[in-house]
């Protein structure tokens, strides 16, 4: 349903910030000073030089909860003051900046012990390694855009308001995937993100995923837990998962996904020529009280061996591991409560049900059991949802004519035909990655996260109306990097 923006904005707590002007001369600049340690939002923070041209970095920053600040240094230090007002050394400060952004710094005055003099110390509310972008935003739609960095050394989740301003950010260890924010069942408000593992050795050689675990951050951002596999059957306690998606219903019940190499046994001979390759099993499980109470493999269901377009040398001889599938994205259905999958490789969406693991039907590719015609077959597609009113949209990345667009289709599953299909072109190709999410179904928006090419791009997220044609909002890296996913969340 289509939601409208609010024209009232309530801030409580804001303090007002240094701002740099064009005509600011710092005549502070390389200027040696007592060193004041500060733990911001739990980081140390060491400053020894003053003046704002030495603003320090900080590795998150919010403006929609209250980040906390402490003198690490007690002994040393009478007092701090922020925007003039007086905290003394045993204080727990909260502190919200009026704007993140590269020219905005919060002043930290600091008197030592000792010493009449007051120094003045700086730090970015934007942090100097943030990646430089462009975004123009004007939506009349309520809610927040969620979204991460895609490189190997600028790792980010962060939040966009609708007038396209920073709201938060938190520097990660490594890259991160899927960042949103989740009302839990029992109405608890949680950010999570898959973060990658920095040991490479954990990584399948050669296949497109990243091993992963969930981090799960509370209403104010603050670290809650870190979630992997548990133990059911071959898959130990401990396992990491991938990096494509998950489903956080509340802090004790989640659907997670890991891709495991194994050798595959079961390969119809036709096929394998007597072959045992190693193949990638994708591993879906649903954990509830840190138990696993159901698990899914697609090596279980060896007709999906056939069904493969990308990843199906089975015949050749080879240490190399076959992604035959490629698991990309589930949703809970909640008309049955059963899981909607994608699998990229298959050019398929598979529903499965969540009690069986029986596959209940199959929507596109070799196996298809809706009849859709040529113009409603999708190859190589992404993120399949389920919106509000019952459609299925996916983001068709179109490998097959290099078109890439938005799908949308209405199915009739008691007869297995579809009762309605719409398609929007992007007029672009867009080979790997992408999401799409509707905003309003009765004016054609659509949040698009683009996805990547095979050379540099402008371009990464784009809310849409295709029925004027109107962008609402478009954001893109300096660089020319990619983005894996986004989302525009209330």
């Amino acid at each position: 349903m289509k939601k409208m923006k609010t024209a009232a904005y309530l801030v409580l707590g804001m303090v007002t910030l240094v701002s740099l002007g064009a005509m600011y001369v710092n005549v502070n600049a390389e200027v040696e000073n007592p060193e004041l340690v500060l733990s911001f939002n739990g980081e140390k923070l060491e400053m020894q030089k003053s003046g704002e041209v030495n603003g320090y970095d900080v590795s998150q920053m919010s403006l929609d909860t209250k980040n906390t600040i402490e003198i690490e240094n007690r002994e040393d230090v009478d007092y701090i003051e922020i925007d003039d007002k007086r905290y003394y050394s045993e204080e727990k400060i909260s502190y919200i900046p009026e704007k993140i952004d590269e020219y905005t710094k919060i002043k930290v005055s600091a008197k030592f012990n000792g010493d009449d003099k007051i120094y003045n110390y700086y730090i970015n509310t934007l942090s100097s390694k943030f990646p430089e972008y462009e975004v123009e935003a004007s939506s009349p739609y309520d809610g927040d855009y969620y979204m991460t960095t895609h490189n190997e050394e600028q790792n980010y989740v962060f939040v966009l308001n609708e007038d396209g301003s920073m709201k938060f950010y938190r520097e990660t260890e490594s890259n991160s995937f899927d960042f949103k924010k989740t009302v839990t069942s029992d109405g608890k408000v949680r950010y999570t993100y898959l973060s990658t593992y920095t040991d490479k050795s954990k990584r399948i050689s050669a296949v497109g995923y990243s091993p992963t675990y969930l981090e799960v951050l509370d209403e104010n951002y603050n670290e809650l837990s870190q979630i992997t596999m548990e133990g059911y059957g071959d898959i130990v306690k401990g396992t990491e998962l991938e990096n494509h998606d998950y489903i956080y219903i509340d802090d004790n019940h989640y659907i997670l996904s890991s891709y495991q190499r194994q050798k595959a046994e079961n390969i119809p001979e036709e096929l394998s020529d007597g072959n045992d390759p190693y193949i990638v099993d994708v591993v879906i499980q649903e954990i509830k009280d840190g138990k696993a109470v159901w698990q899914w493999k697609t090596s279980e269901h060896e007709e999906l061996y056939a069904q493969s377009q990308e990843g199906n040398d089975y015949s050749t001889v080879s240490e190399d591991t076959l992604d035959y599938t490629h698991f990309n994205s589930m949703t809970i259905d909640e008309s049955d409560g059963n899981l909607l999958c994608s699998f990229r490789n298959l050019d398929e969406v598979l529903k499965i049900d969540r009690t069986t693991g029986e596959i209940i039907w199959t929507l596109g590719g070799d196996s298809d059991d809706f009849s859709l015609t040529e113009e409603q077959k999708f190859s190589r597609q992404h993120n399949a949802r389920i919106t509000d009113d019952g459609y299925i949209t996916l983001y068709d990345n179109g490998i097959k004519n290099e078109n890439t667009r938005v799908v949308k289709l209405k199915l009739d599953e008691e007869n297995m035909s579809v009762v309605d299909y719409k398609s929007y072109s992007l007029d672009d190709y867009y080979k790997y990655m992408g999401s799409v999410q509707e905003i309003d179904s009765e004016n054609e928006v659509f949040l698009i996260g683009t996805g990547g090419k095979t050379t540099d791009q402008d371009t990464v997220a784009i809310e849409k109306n295709f029925s004027t044609g109107e962008e609402y909002f478009r954001f893109g890296f300096k660089s020319g990097e990619s983005m894996y996913r986004c989302y525009k969340i209330v």
